[in-house]
């Protein structure tokens, strides 16, 4: 639940710095969060495979960058196809945004 109620901030937050307030739309939004939510499990379960078994916490953060590239990629994905983010400016910040904000910091405390 804390997981996508992140992912709807970080989304909220992304429209309302490239879109006008007026464009804003919640039930939209919810589903981009549900959508990046399961994405960021995905990067989490990918992650946690490439650090292998008993990984250190040092390995894992040897590999947020990969994780943070993975949920850019994502969120880069989401406001184009689902939010509709009409420019490709818009699209790659959202991308920025979720791959700096979206708990790439998630793989650490992998669910292994």
């Amino acid at each position: 639940m804390a997981l996508y109620l992140w992912s709807f901030g970080v989304l909220s937050a992304a429209q309302l710095t490239i879109r006008l307030i007026m464009a804003f739309d919640v039930r939209l939004t919810l589903f981009a969060a549900l959508l990046l939510s399961l994405a960021a499990i995905v990067v989490s379960l990918v992650t946690a495979a490439a650090a292998g078994d008993q990984a250190s916490l040092a390995r894992r953060i040897e590999l947020a960058p990969l994780s943070m590239l993975l949920m850019a990629i994502a969120g880069f994905a989401i406001a184009r196809w689902v939010l509709r983010i009409k420019r490709l400016r818009g699209q790659i910040i959202t991308g920025l945004m979720v791959g700096l904000l979206d708990p790439h910091l998630f793989t650490l405390v992998t669910l292994s």
